[in-house]
């Protein structure tokens, strides 16, 4: 898993945004994310809870599948840690997010944030697996540092003449 149903919920907004999602009470979802006792609570709310965390973990499934699928074009080995490629979470953050808020019908500035988060997750995405970006410096797909002494490393190298106007050829004009 790239994200974590409390990465997810981490966050200024984040689990107000979840327990809106759900109809569910925020500290009871949160308790519940975070496999705490729940004895104290009404069954009833505790299911819904419990369905909203089932609900969130398919949307973490999905983003994780969308983040996998792009990155098998490029021929990484899968899956990728999170924890060495911590991008990664934050991309599989943004498409959960905005999978989770697609059901709802109601557009807002907030909304548009989290179209452009998944937009640009995806772009950027899509830019691994075309080799134009990287994960980071663990990635094992990276271009290598070239070696300027070495025409055959990928580098490109510029050679030209020496200078032919400079103050030791042109005097004292």
């Amino acid at each position: 898993m790239y994200v974590t149903p409390a990465q997810l919920a981490d966050g200024a907004d984040a689990l107000s945004e979840l327990s809106q999602l759900y109809n569910c009470d925020g500290s009871l979802l949160a308790l519940v994310i975070a496999q705490g006792d729940t004895s104290g609570w009404p069954a009833d709310e505790v299911a819904v809870s419990v369905d909203a965390l089932a609900s969130i973990e398919r949307f973490i499934v999905q983003a994780d599948g969308e983040v996998d699928a792009r990155l098998a074009q490029r021929g990484y080995p899968l899956p990728l840690s999170a924890a060495q490629f911590p991008i990664l979470t934050v991309w599989a953050r943004a498409i959960a997010r905005y999978h989770l808020h697609r059901q709802r019908d109601k557009t807002s500035e907030e909304t548009g944030r989290i179209e452009r988060d998944y937009r640009d997750a995806l772009r950027a995405l899509d830019q691994v697996a075309a080799g134009k970006l990287s994960l980071g410096v663990n990635d094992p797909l990276a271009p290598t540092p070239s070696d300027p002494d070495n025409p055959e490393s990928g580098s490109t190298r510029v050679v030209s003449n020496e200078r032919i106007f400079s103050r030791k050829t042109l005097g004292a004009l």
